[in-house]
Order: C-alpha cells, then structure tokens, then sequence
C-alpha cells in the first residue's frame, strides 16, 4: 500500500510513500496534527506504486517526489 503526503507549505511538494514507511504510519504522519490540515494532508491508501503515482500527477501544481526512505528507486 501506498500514500501521498500533499504538502501545502513546503514548496507545493507531495511525496510518495509506502504506508509502512515511519514517516507515513499509514497516512497518519509521524506527528499529531496539531495545525488540522493547515500544513498538508495524506491522500491513500493506494493498491501500487503506479496508482499512487497516477493520483499525485492529479494534484494541482505540485512538484512529485518519492520518499527517499522508503520507496528510493520505484
């Protein structure tokens, strides 16, 4: 399974994740949302990486990355 994190501050960034990867924890974040979806939200669970990917070049105006933890060479 895979998410996007769809950040809002940092850049219109929106990175990939796999959902066991600690930074994703399942859509959740590694952090409670203090701000609400002030600073981006999680978009997921995708069934593959081609889906994920698929769904983050949907997103307005923001530049696509993988998370260089865990998925580094999809």
């Amino acid at each position: 399974m895979y998410y996007i994190y769809e950040n809002w501050v940092a850049d219109k960034k929106a990175k990939i994740h796999k959902a066991t990867c600690a930074y994703c924890n399942n859509g959740n974040g590694r952090h409670e949302e203090i701000h609400g979806d002030k600073n981006g939200r999680w978009h997921g669970p995708f069934s593959s990486y081609n889906k994920a990917k698929k769904a983050a070049l949907e997103l307005e105006d923001r530049k696509i990355s993988n998370c260089g933890h865990c998925v580094p060479c999809a």
